[in-house]
């Protein structure tokens, strides 16, 4: 491709984020036609259908997927160009943040970000969206999120990490539970049943040491969410486990206790992921910043 259309280039963005002709078309303000004429093109230049139609809509194939996140950065940098936004004043910025991450980073680390944000980017907007670890690697990579924080380690060349700081993982208990104390055997803690929080969250350490040990836990309970767990285990006799660093939070809103896992699980560390882009995204780039800031500094709640 010796000549570069930038129709085309938007054209394309937009069929891979709305997955649909006709949403591209109103984004664009022209005709479904148009818009599928300009697919064409596409495919003939790339020699490949970069998008197959599926019952959720458009589907983009591997080429599709490899082409998008420069796709996209490109044009977000000639559009910053051309609006003279080449630098970014978090001031006067009215940009949107996409941050993911588990239900237990809003409720400890959030409140703690968005006060800084609020000072120093007044007229800013954040999107939190939900962690599937499974899928954070690739929505860095495609910009449907700009900052993922979470506990499991992402292995990969194009990511930067930051370490956060580093925590345990704890049990959870009734606060007036009658068996569990503050450090119950291996015995006990299996006798009893227990609320596991789904593994797209990341935290398995404790099960998987468990399988490691040729035992399992008795669940009584699945959960997506982490917070909803405090009211759940104050009114039954049921187990859980949380990272240490919430577990105050919890153990002060509701009738429940830390206990000592009887497990030999390591230290974890939470870390923030953002990509590593090709061309400057200063804004990114100050968010990263203020966000390494602001947690490294941020002292744990204590039981």
């Amino acid at each position: 491709m010796t000549d570069v259309d930038l129709n085309l280039m938007r054209t394309f963005v937009l069929l891979y984020e709305t997955r649909s002709v006709t949403r591209t078309a109103e984004a664009m303000f022209v005709t479904q036609p148009s818009v599928s004429h300009a697919l064409r093109r596409l495919r003939r230049q790339v020699n490949d259908e970069l998008f197959v139609r599926s019952p959720d809509g458009l589907t983009p194939t591997e080429v599709a997927d490899r082409m998008y996140p420069s796709l996209s950065q490109a044009l977000e940098v000639v559009t910053e160009t051309f609006s003279g936004a080449t630098d970014f004043d978090p001031a006067s910025s009215a940009r949107t943040f996409r941050i993911c991450a588990t239900d237990l980073g809003e409720i400890s680390l959030l409140p703690s970000v968005l006060a800084q944000l609020e000072r120093q980017a007044p007229r800013c907007s954040v999107e939190v969206t939900p962690l599937d670890f499974a899928d954070a690697a690739r929505n860095l990579r495609q910009g449907r999120s700009d900052a993922v924080i979470c506990t499991p380690r992402i292995d990969a060349p194009d990511l930067q990490r930051d370490a956060l700081f580093r925590e345990n993982y704890v049990g959870l208990r009734a606060r007036e539970h009658p068996r569990i104390g503050e450090h119950p055997t291996l015995g006990e803690y299996l006798a009893e049943r227990h609320i596991v929080v789904h593994a797209a969250a990341g935290h398995i350490d404790a099960d998987q040491e468990l399988n490691r040990l040729g035992h399992r836990r008795d669940v009584a309970v699945r959960v997506p969410h982490f917070a909803v767990l405090p009211e759940l285990l104050a009114q039954t006799g049921f187990l859980s486990v949380v990272p240490s660093r919430v577990a105050g939070l919890f153990t002060r809103s509701s009738a429940v206790r830390t206990f000592a896992l009887p497990l030999d699980l390591p230290v974890v560390e939470v870390s923030l992921y953002t990509y590593q882009r090709a061309l400057p995204a200063p804004g990114i780039e100050w968010l990263r910043e203020l966000i390494v800031r602001t947690l490294r500094d941020q002292p744990p709640s204590n039981d």
